[in-house]
């Protein structure tokens, strides 16, 4: 049992679902454009918490999706992998990453053909999230040519035969960099998401239903924890409101 249900400053994970809460909608709009549209791009001011999205809301909805799905028909229909290692080669890196989520290695000369490998060997759709992009720019600002992911990562996106999405995470003060991307890949911002901070109905919840959620887990005869609405009400008062801001052909 968790000691305290908030994550403090640090993004909530995939294990830590129970007790996320306040982007309900924000959730569902992501995960329907990541199975809907070849790339999508995903960005929002530093800390807003695209990541806790992305882990406790995203891939934890869709991960129960395809575990319903392969109860129901025997099979999961799709494969999600999380990717935020880009300090180390990033093209090995998803290699490993999807090969640990598919439950096998799979064989190709090149990045297209592993991608191509991997659906087949699921019989299904791969969908990629890259999160907190900014970090390939970082570290990988000056590769290009064969073999990396500034040429392996457009074509990927770029072949239409391949049953692939993608979506890309980063802070919005890091777009621009994108357009090293901007002539390989057509119509690169066509499809977008912007998340913003919360308004103050879902930081409300945010800041209540997990102590709710918590002390249903408590066993009998355990304090629960408890929060006065009055000091709720004057953190929400000192913070700005914002929504999710849909552009191009975001659904």
């Amino acid at each position: 049992m968790r000691e305290c249900p908030y994550s403090g400053l640090m993004p909530f994970t995939e294990e830590q679902a129970e007790y996320f809460f306040g982007r309900e909608e924000e959730r569902k709009i992501i995960a329907a454009n990541l199975m809907a549209s070849r790339l999508t791009l995903l960005y929002g001011p530093s800390g807003v918490g695209k990541s806790s999205v992305l882990n406790a809301g995203v891939a934890h909805d869709l991960r129960a999706e395809a575990a319903h799905n392969r109860a129901k028909r025997g099979h999961a229909e799709f494969a999600l992998v999380v990717f935020r290692n880009w300090r180390d080669d990033p093209i090995r890196s998803l290699d490993f990453a999807i090969a640990q989520e598919i439950g096998r290695s799979v064989e190709g000369a090149t990045f297209q053909e592993r991608l191509r490998a991997a659906t087949e060997a699921i019989d299904g759709d791969l969908m990629i999230v890259l999160d907190q992009f900014e970090e390939y720019f970082l570290y990988h600002s000056s590769e290009d040519g064969e073999n990396t992911f500034a040429t392996e990562f457009p074509r990927a996106v770029n072949r239409r035969d391949l049953r692939v999405s993608f979506l890309v995470s980063m802070r919005e003060d890091s777009i621009a960099k994108l357009d090293f991307f901007k002539g390989r890949i057509p119509n690169l911002f066509d499809n977008y998401l912007r998340i913003d901070h919360l308004d103050c109905r879902q930081a409300y919840d945010a800041i209540m239903k997990p102590v709710e959620r918590f002390n249903q887990t408590l066993a009998p005869g355990e304090t629960p924890i408890t929060i006065e609405p009055a000091l709720a009400d004057a953190v929400l008062a000192q913070v700005s409101a914002g929504r999710v801001a849909l552009g191009g052909t975001g659904k």
